[in-house]
C-alpha cells in the first residue's frame, strides 16, 4: 500500500547504506576475504530495507488513522484479493458465450477499480469488508464452477438449469460489487458535495456583494 515514491525512497537510502558499508569495510578491513565483503553489503542492503519498510508502513498507518495491526490485515486482505482478481482473469478463456464473457469482464473491473481505491485509501476498506470476505471470493468461486460446467458439453436438462441458476446469480452478484464500489466512493462523493457546496456559497455571498456595491452608486 505503499506509493511508488516511498519504493524509490526506501531503495535510494538502502543503496547509500549499503554503499557505505562497502566503502568502510575495503578501507578498515584491508584484510579482510574479498567473499565476505559483497555478502555484507547484501546484508546491510536487506536489513535497512526491512527496517525502512517497517518505519514507512508505521509512518503510513499513523497517516490515515489506523493501527499497525490493522494497516497489516488490510495489506493481507489486498494480496488475497490481487489472487482472487488473477482467478477471475484466468476464465477469459474458458468462458464460451459473448454474454457470460462481458459478465466476467465487467466484474474483473469492477474488482480492479475496488481493489486500487482500497489500495490507495486503505481506511476505505471498511466501507467494502463484504467486497473481500465473500463477494470477491464467490465471484471467483461462482466463475470457476460455471466455466467447469460449461465444458463438459453434456446436454442434460439438470446441468443446464444449474448453469442458467449459476449465471443468475452471477449477476446478482454483479449488483452487489456494483454497489461495493458506489460505498468506496461514498466518502469522495460526500467530499465532492461539500466542496460544490462550499462553492455555490461563496459565489452566491459574492453576488449579493456585487449588487449591494450596486445598489450603493
Amino acid at each position: 500500500m505503499l506509493g511508488a515514491m516511498s519504493f524509490i525512497t526506501r531503495h535510494a537510502i538502502n543503496f547509500i547504506i549499503s554503499f557505505t558499508v562497502l566503502t568502510v569495510t575495503s578501507f578498515t578491513l584491508a584484510d579482510i576475504t574479498i567473499f565476505f565483503v559483497p555478502v555484507l553489503t547484501i546484508a546491510s542492503y536487506f536489513i535497512s530495507n526491512k527496517a525502512i519498510k517497517v518505519f514507512q508502513k508505521s509512518k503510513r498507518s499513523k497517516e490515515i488513522g489506523i493501527s499497525n495491526s490493522e494497516y497489516k490485515h488490510i495489506e493481507s486482505q489486498l494480496k488475497i484479493a490481487r489472487g482472487h482478481l488473477n482467478s477471475l482473469t484466468q476464465q477469459y478463456i474458458r468462458v464460451r458465450s459473448l454474454r457470460s464473457f462481458k459478465l466476467l469482464n465487467e466484474m474483473t473491473k469492477l474488482s480492479k477499480r475496488i481493489i486500487n481505491i482500497v489500495q490507495t485509501n486503505p481506511q476505505k476498506f471498511y466501507s467494502v469488508e463484504d467486497f473481500f470476505y465473500s463477494h470477491l471470493p464467490s465471484a471467483v468461486q461462482l466463475i470457476q464452477t460455471y466455466t467447469m460446467l460449461t465444458q463438459q458439453q453434456i446436454k442434460d436438462s439438470e446441468i443446464h438449469l444449474a448453469l442458467e441458476d449459476t449465471r443468475k446469480t452471477l449477476k446478482e452478484l454483479h449488483g452487489t460489487m456494483e454497489q461495493d464500489l458506489k460505498s468506496a466512493l461514498e466518502s469522495d462523493l460526500e467530499s465532492l458535495r461539500m466542496e460544490l457546496d462550499f462553492v455555490k456559497l461563496q459565489n452566491e455571498k459574492k453576488r449579493q456583494q456585487i449588487e449591494f456595491r450596486g445598489d450603493n452608486q
